[in-house]
């Protein structure tokens, strides 16, 4: 597990950098006596060199009906995926489609594997300018040393996560990447599945499997437990970050942010995600319609198609 960790803590560090450089440039939910038990045990998939896999099956969702097994699948970036891995999304899961979210020096950097039967779709969230100008600047004195660390703490210091999670789905880029994502859903077959990621698994793919849940009919709670379930799947890592974040004599926000940039998820960072996307389009199922462009016989089909 400590070798595991490590290796993702290199990948997200060169991703944030390749990040940084280029950025420079639900619905309603069937009533219930309670709340769905989401857990790593029911939801973590077998997918061998990979961080932070697992699927959404088993999900109540719109008229009380489940989200099918083994269809769905979320993960880190593939680049560390061995070819073990690659032969269980062939032949287990049969997966159409694989979803990425990172921009194209991120790709460049860490390169998917390929994965038989499955076609790689290049969704790049971030494309334009995500910070101000006073945050850009730190960030090219940061980058300048060649140390990720400083790039980390600059951008806790800068509030660099919240930045990207009140932007994120309002953007052009943004709602350009996840519109392509629900078009390619609606053409899965039966017995097909997909997946999607970013670099760790947890922000614009986070994102991702937020707003198809909502799409799907799940219940707010169901939507922020699946979220969070990314603090399990890299609990060591979360750990040696905050270390690494008292060591470093940062405060309690700046804290968050840095532990954020490296490994966790937080209710907040959702929550800013979704208010964003209130504010501006009142609600996310309006976003859904108004934003990504799915009409409402798009969800029926959604619905119909992943739900059972």
């Amino acid at each position: 597990m400590r070798n595991l960790t490590k290796s993702v803590f290199a990948v997200i560090a060169a991703a944030s950098v390749a990040m940084c450089a280029a950025c420079s440039g639900g619905g309603a939910a069937p009533d219930i006596e309670e709340p769905p038990t989401v857990s790593l045990e029911t939801q973590a998939i077998e997918l061998d060199g990979v961080a932070n896999a697992r699927q959404l099956g088993g999900y109540v969702c719109a008229d009380g009906r489940k989200i099918k097994d083994g269809v769905l699948l979320r993960s880190a970036a593939l680049s560390t995926l061995t070819d073990e891995g690659a032969k269980t999304l062939s032949e287990k899961y049969h997966l159409k489609y694989i979803f990425d979210f990172r921009m194209e020096s991120e790709r460049a950097a860490q390169p998917d594997k390929e994965v038989e039967g499955a076609e790689n779709l290049s969704l790049p969230v971030f494309g334009s300018a995500l910070y101000d100008e006073e945050t850009m600047a730190a960030m090219k004195e940061a980058m300048q040393t060649g140390d990720p660390e400083q790039t980390y703490i600059t951008l806790a210091k800068h509030k660099g996560l919240s930045t990207i999670y009140s932007k994120m789905l309002v953007t052009d880029e943004g709602k350009k990447a996840y519109s392509e994502f629900f078009d390619k859903l609606l053409t899965v077959g039966d017995g097909e599945a997909v997946l999607w990621h970013c670099t760790q698994g947890k922000d614009r793919a986070g994102m991702a499997a937020v707003l198809l849940l909502y799409a799907l009919g799940a219940d707010e709670e169901t939507i922020m437990q699946d979220y969070l379930l990314t603090n399990d799947s890299y609990k060591d890592l979360i750990a040696e970050s905050e270390a690494k974040a008292k060591e470093l004599g940062l405060n309690e926000d700046e804290t968050k942010e840095f532990t954020g940039t490296a490994a966790a998820v937080y209710e907040d960072f959702l929550n800013l995600a979704v208010d964003s996307v209130k504010t501006e389009y009142g609600s996310v199922e309006n976003y859904l319609k108004d934003g990504l462009g799915l009409t409402e016989e798009d969800i029926k089909t959604l619905q119909d198609k992943f739900l059972e």
